[in-house]
């Protein structure tokens, strides 16, 4: 395997060891998580979900759900949703003081409510107000902490990358794209060529996004589109240990997987985690759909996800493991 293609990642003025990063994924990306990313997979840097800039400018009590960082974790990169500058400005401080390594600006979520807002997506749309964004977060920022955007293709691909030049005139630190046009879901395979045809006009750094689920996966699109970086969201939920077994295959060794048994046992170490952040009440009903991410190699995966719906304390959940997870 080409070895060169996982490597040292340097993004404004900070440098990683590797160019893999866990992304964002609402109801997934809080501090449990990437805790066991960081642990087992060691990727360059994780993501929080996607937390509104107006909430941080006017709200006092932010839920550590989206403000705590655990000293266990590694680089966090903050993602930010919103269209006022002022507001923007005000959630880069907050989020700094949350401990923020990265902050970035979402220019990619598709979700309605989102993008009636003129936010997510939408963006995209507005070339103008994207630079009156990037300009006021840099500003906040001091230059001291790498800025992003995290964009989509679009269906005319010269509508993204206006806002890709945009972005990198505007003072980006680095971008990422995910090869997905809003309006299409995950049934739909990512497209590489327009991710490759942005890059080759751009000067800064680009993480590619869309469909990396394991070593060759990951490589090929690298290879195809010629980004910096990957970033990895879904397929790393349930497989913490994704990232380090990429490292590990792509220079050419055996990576020895998890026994079951230890799988089940990070699940629990996962809840427990959440379970400290929001209570136990909220953990386990979370926890119901995070099983099934951790229990994607069982035959009984079906059976033991239906079985979860019905539990309601850290207990029986961890009864229900045991049974499983042997």
């Amino acid at each position: 395997m080409n070895t060169s293609l996982i490597r040292p990642l340097k993004l404004g003025n900070k440098l990683f060891p590797n160019n893999l990063t866990q992304g964002p994924l609402a109801g997934y990306s809080c501090a449990p998580l990437r805790v066991l990313a960081n642990q087992h997979g060691q990727p360059a840097f994780c993501y929080t979900e996607m937390l509104s800039a107006k909430n941080l400018a006017t709200q006092s009590k932010i839920s550590p759900r989206f403000s705590f960082k655990d000293p266990q974790e590694g680089p966090v990169c903050f993602q930010l949703s919103g269209t006022d500058p002022a507001d923007l400005s005000k959630a880069v401080e907050r989020v700094i003081g949350f401990g923020a390594d990265l902050i970035d600006l979402n220019c990619g979520c598709p979700v309605s409510k989102i993008r009636q807002k003129g936010a997510g997506s939408k963006l995209l749309e507005n070339p103008e107000l994207l630079k009156k964004l990037i300009m006021a977060m840099k500003s906040a920022t001091q230059n001291h902490i790498p800025i992003s955007i995290k964009i989509r293709i679009d269906q005319n691909t010269q509508n993204s990358l206006t806002a890709a030049l945009i972005a990198q005139e505007a003072g980006v630190d680095f971008i990422t794209i995910h090869g997905r046009h809003w309006t299409e879901g995950y049934d739909i395979p990512c497209q590489q060529d327009p991710i490759a045809e942005i890059i080759s006009k751009l000067e800064i750094p680009v993480m590619a996004n869309g469909d990396a689920h394991d070593t060759a996966s990951t490589l090929s699109l690298l290879k195809n589109t010629g980004a910096a970086g990957v970033m990895i969201a879904r397929a790393s939920v349930g497989q913490p240990w994704l990232f380090k077994q990429i490292q590990t295959e792509s220079d050419g060794k055996i990576f020895t997987q998890p026994s079951i048994e230890k799988i089940g046992e990070l699940f629990l170490e996962h809840l427990s985690g959440l379970i400290n952040l929001e209570g136990e009440k909220i953990a386990v009903l979370q926890s119901r759909k995070l099983i099934k991410y951790y229990g994607r190699s069982l035959t009984l995966c079906l059976e033991l996800t239906e079985q979860a719906q019905k539990i309601i304390s850290f207990h029986e959940m961890s009864e229900l493991t045991k049974q499983y997870f042997i």
